[in-house]
C-alpha cells in the first residue's frame, strides 16, 4: 500500500511540476507583461515568450503603457488575453494569443479539436450558432443562413464554455458553446 501511495505521489508531483507557469515582466513604460516558464519543456516557454514579445513590440516602443494578462489552459493549448492601454493608442487594444504547449506556436483555434473530429465540431458548433437566441451575434457569423467554416469565426475559452465571435470582429453577446456540448470531439479531455 505504501508502495501505490509513493507512486501515487510522484506522479502527481511530476504532473505539478510539468504545468506551464507564467511570471511577471514590465516594460520600462509600465507594460506588465506575462513571461512563460515550463520545466516540461524550456523551449516551448523560449517559443511562446519571443511570439509574445512580438506581439508587444508597438507597445514596449510606446512612452506610457497600461497593461495586464489572463490566461486559460485547456488540456495541451493556453489562451493568454493580453490588454494594451497604450498614451500612442486610440483605444484599449484586447490581443489573444493562442498556443498549443507542445510546439510553442501560435495555433488556430480548431486545433482543439481531433483532426478525425473536426468536421463534427465544425457541425456541431455551425448547429449551436443557428439554435443561438437572436440577441447574440449569430447574424455576424453565419451568412445568409449558411453554415460557417473556421475561417469565418474566432473563440474566446472560459472555464466552462468557449464564446464564438464573429472573425475579425467583436460583437457584445458571443454565441456560448459550453464545453459539455463539443466535449466528444476535442483532441485531449480536460476536467
Amino acid at each position: 500500500m505504501k508502495v501505490l501511495t509513493t507512486i501515487i505521489l510522484l506522479l502527481f508531483a511530476g504532473t505539478a511540476i510539468s504545468q506551464i507557469k507564467f511570471s511577471d515582466k514590465a516594460f520600462d513604460n509600465g507594460m506588465r507583461y506575462p513571461v512563460a516558464h515550463y520545466s516540461k519543456n524550456p523551449a516551448v516557454a523560449d517559443t511562446m515568450n519571443a511570439i509574445i514579445k512580438r506581439n508587444l513590440m508597438d507597445a514596449e516602443i510606446s512612452d506610457f503603457c497600461v497593461g495586464d494578462y489572463g490566461l486559460v489552459q485547456k488540456g495541451n493549448h493556453v489562451e493568454l488575453h493580453l490588454v494594451c492601454n497604450c498614451i500612442d493608442f486610440e483605444e484599449t487594444d484586447h490581443r489573444y494569443l493562442f498556443f498549443s504547449l507542445e510546439t510553442g506556436q501560435l495555433v488556430p483555434y480548431s486545433d482543439l479539436f481531433d483532426s478525425k473530429e473536426k468536421d463534427k465540431a465544425l457541425n456541431r458548433i455551425n448547429k449551436l450558432i443557428t439554435d443561438a437566441g437572436d440577441d447574440t451575434c449569430k447574424a455576424e457569423i453565419v451568412t445568409e443562413g449558411e453554415s460557417t467554416g473556421w475561417g469565418a469565426m474566432t473563440m474566446r475559452l472560459y472555464k466552462d464554455r468557449i464564446e464564438i465571435h464573429p472573425n475579425g470582429g467583436a460583437c457584445n453577446n458571443p454565441v456560448q458553446v459550453p464545453w459539455t456540448e463539443i466535449s466528444t470531439y476535442l483532441k485531449n479531455s480536460f476536467l
